[in-house]
């Protein structure tokens, strides 16, 4: 985990500053609740116009600001995520030019694409998703907690209940989940590979008439990656 959070150093700063845009985003939007439960209680209820439009325009300010800072999350994330991406493929590229015969006989043609073609977008995703998603969402959980409480604690009281059931479930779905990824992998690798022999002799494939035979294999692996 340290060798791959290391090809993220030399872009520190869109990875620090991408959760400090999306705390700021965050931060706006628990406040847009407030401040139109303000507009309900204290403008329409008693007809003050002056107030509605007043706490109105502090919202499309407040709206205004989260959207920059959404924005700029967005794109302080992707400069980090593209850069380590490209880093990542680089450096797994200058290893495999490295290996030995042995190796080579032993990692399949196919493995190796998918390991630089998806298993490095996979990991890239990964961490576009940790400076946003998995920053956002904790943030969001714990902001709206605080919130709730300062309105209504019995109905908190509610929403903390339900947290551990929430928990159970997302923890039942992973354990079932992961051991599927290794399985997802291999098949991925075998399309790839029946995919490569085809295209890299294709030429021996007409000249004997085999188009029929290498799109049974295709099929073949193709359905066996769709039905899992």
């Amino acid at each position: 985990m340290k060798k791959i959070l290391s090809y993220l150093k030399p872009y520190r700063k869109a990875a620090i500053l991408a959760p400090l845009l999306m705390f700021i985003e965050v931060l706006m939007n628990l406040l847009q609740p407030t401040l139109l439960a303000n507009i309900v209680d204290e403008g329409v209820n008693t007809g003050n116009i002056s107030y509605i439009i007043k706490t109105g325009i502090i919202m499309i300010a407040i709206s205004l600001i989260g959207g920059i800072g959404g924005f700029g999350c967005t794109i302080a994330s992707a400069i980090a995520s593209q850069n380590f991406g490209a880093d990542l493929r680089s450096d797994l590229f200058k290893k495999i030019q490295s290996f030995s015969f042995s190796n080579l006989d032993k990692f399949k043609t196919g493995s190796l694409i998918t390991r630089l073609t998806n298993d490095v977008t996979q990991v890239q995703n990964i961490v576009l998703m940790s400076l946003r998603i998995m920053v956002r969402a904790p943030l969001l959980f714990i902001g709206g907690i605080i919130m709730a409480m300062s309105i209504n604690l019995r109905l908190t009281l509610v929403l903390i209940i339900s947290i551990p059931i929430l928990i159970i479930s997302l923890s039942f779905i992973i354990k079932k989940g992961f051991p599927l990824f290794s399985l997802v992998q291999k098949r991925i690798d075998r399309v790839n590979m029946v995919m490569r022999e085809n295209l890299a002799g294709i030429r021996v494939v007409k000249a004997f008439v085999r188009e029929d035979t290498e799109k049974n294999r295709f099929n073949t692996a193709n359905l066996e990656l769709q039905i899992l």
